[in-house]
């Protein structure tokens, strides 16, 4: 299993980041936390990591966003990055509905890892780091 080093927050909502930054940050004040508003400038920053230290190990996606969706970023995710790229990353799928439609759909796509629903915790938060990393 691989060490976090980084995460990539997704979201539009301001107020989210913000609480999720705050809960990755409880369990561990060392980790890298960065926040983008949608899938474009996640792309953009994804497209700027220049040494495998800074990229992100875990990348928490919101569905809806404006500008580029989460389903956008990933279909732009899938072309413009190599398969050695995207092993390291692992990607999350949030959704504000918890529906066997949505989580289906997420788990389709051979770029997400896992679902998540909103709001997360610093309990979910717990859970996903420990399923996937040491």
């Amino acid at each position: 299993m691989r060490k976090l080093k980084s995460v990539l927050l997704v979201d539009d909502d301001e107020t989210t980041n913000f609480l999720n930054r705050f809960f990755v940050k409880q369990l561990d004040n060392s980790l890298e936390v960065h926040a983008v508003n949608n899938g474009k400038e996640a792309i953009d920053f994804l497209e700027t990591v220049s040494q495998e230290e800074d990229m992100p190990c875990l990348l928490i996606l919101d569905t809806n966003m404006p500008i580029m969706n989460g389903w956008e970023f990933l279909d732009c995710y899938g072309q413009k990055f190599d398969e050695d790229f995207k092993q390291k990353v692992v990607v999350v799928m949030l959704t504000a509905l918890d529906t066997d439609e949505t989580t289906a759909m997420a788990m389709a796509n051979p770029n997400v890892t896992d679902t998540a629903q909103k709001p997360l915790s610093d309990l979910k938060f717990r859970v996903l780091i420990n399923k996937y990393f040491s």
